[in-house]
């Protein structure tokens, strides 16, 4: 099998480094699909086929998440020590398979629940290897440009996924996707054996303690207030939409209209973020999510959700880039995937506990109490971030930990 030096620093298409790059980007393109399909439809599969309420089924999608964000740091740590990102991918894609296509054969919301924690848990560790390759195989000035390519290419994919899906689930029934997430993965685990190159990383030995990572505990924490309210409304807009009166397939043009618009500027949007810097491009794009949020609450039928997707992931492809480069940046040299897996134990746990509160706030107040919940959550993450680190940038400061990485700290969504 080739090898490639992560010491390759292309820009997305450029040389060896872009060409690795490319490949992580379809890889990420197969597994969008995945990720995209229970986003939009799980809650929805729970409450139709098992007729529980949404609080219950915001709770397993919630409690699924957390596991698999709580492997993060393990997850990291193992990647920096074994230097070998493309067998962590391999690994969690095969072990994962089984548990997602016996779904439409169990009886029960706890059954179903139990197989999809074990499969999102099993998946998760290969997700701060792909983050930190990423990292690798980038140069430090094109880093928000390199995660913005790759979430460009993963919209793209998405989009043939998730009206896959919701045509499969209209025509053929709900049951379906689950079949097609064993296709996605089968597609993966293809790609990854024949054409990624084994990372070349230096194993790294050592380790530093949590206490002396506080400079991305904090930051992690700042942005991630956000991401408790975002993740309850990223569970819930599928049901959302279908309570406004969509059927399966015009939920999945809704979840389209927001993979088109990452599909067409991420790219572009993950260069600003090298432009204008990490915390000024968190800013910009989780104030932009917060006008997307208002349009939600304010919609009073389906159609009106397209607008406020399109606007909510365009926030997105400027906050994502930008949180990741942050963080990659702030890692010392060796340690890569062990921040990025802390930034995802704080992060994706607080994303991913979102649907709890969520559920429960939604039982309370309705829809517009759970829309309320998250432009509450996102302005509370705009001002801490702001008063934090606006004054302190440029991005990269003396002390802040940075051997090697370049210019700046990042942050993952």
């Amino acid at each position: 099998m080739p090898r490639t030096s992560p010491a390759a620093q292309g820009s997305p298409g450029r040389g060896s480094g872009g060409r690795t790059l490319l490949i992580l980007s379809l890889y990420q393109m197969l597994s969008n699909n995945r990720s995209s399909l229970f986003t939009v439809f799980f809650v929805l599969y729970v409450v139709e086929k098992d007729g529980v309420s949404v609080a219950a089924a915001l709770t397993a999608f919630s409690a699924a998440y957390v596991a698999a964000s709580l492997t993060g740091p393990f997850a990291g740590r193992l990647s920096d020590r074994m230097g070998r990102r493309r067998l962590l991918l391999i690994v969690s894609e095969a072990a994962s398979l089984p548990f997602f296509v016996l779904v439409p054969f169990l009886g029960g919301f706890i059954a179903i629940s139990a197989f999809f924690l074990i499969g999102e848990t099993i998946l998760s560790v290969g997700g701060t290897a792909l983050q930190a390759y990423v990292a690798d195989v980038t140069a430090s000035r094109d880093r928000g440009r390199g995660y913005g390519f790759l979430s460009q290419v993963g919209a793209l994919g998405s989009i043939a996924g998730v009206v896959a899906a919701g045509l499969v689930s209209e025509y053929i029934g709900i049951d379906a996707i689950f079949y097609l997430v064993g296709f996605f993965i089968a597609a993966d685990l293809l790609l990854l054996v024949f054409a990624l190159p084994e990372s070349t990383v230096k194993p790294s030995m050592s380790r530093r303690p949590l206490r002396e990572m506080k400079g991305v505990v904090v930051f992690s924490l700042a942005t991630s207030v956000r991401a408790i309210g975002t993740g309850a409304v990223t569970a819930f807009i599928g049901a959302y939409a279908y309570f406004l009166g969509a059927n399966y397939f015009e939920v999945s043009l809704i979840a389209v209209a927001g993979l088109g618009t990452t599909a067409l500027l991420a790219t572009k949007l993950g260069s600003k973020v090298d432009t204008l810097g990490e915390i000024r491009g968190y800013v910009y794009g989780t104030m932009t999510v917060g006008v997307a949020l208002v349009i939600y609450v304010v919609s009073g039928a389906w159609p009106e959700l397209v607008p406020a997707r399109i606007i909510y992931s365009m926030g997105f492809a400027l906050l994502s880039p930008a949180m990741l480069s942050w963080v990659s940046k702030m890692a010392p040299a060796g340690r890569t995937a062990e921040y990025l897996g802390v930034f995802s134990l704080v992060n994706s746990t607080l994303w991913s506990f979102g649907p709890l509160p969520g559920g429960l706030i939604q039982g309370w107040l309705g829809d517009a109490g759970l829309f309320a919940f998250a432009i509450i959550t996102t302005a509370a993450s705009v001002v801490a971030v702001y008063f934090l680190y606006w004054s302190s940038m440029p991005s990269v400061r003396p002390g802040s930990g940075v051997q090697g990485g370049g210019d700046g700290v990042v942050e993952a969504s």
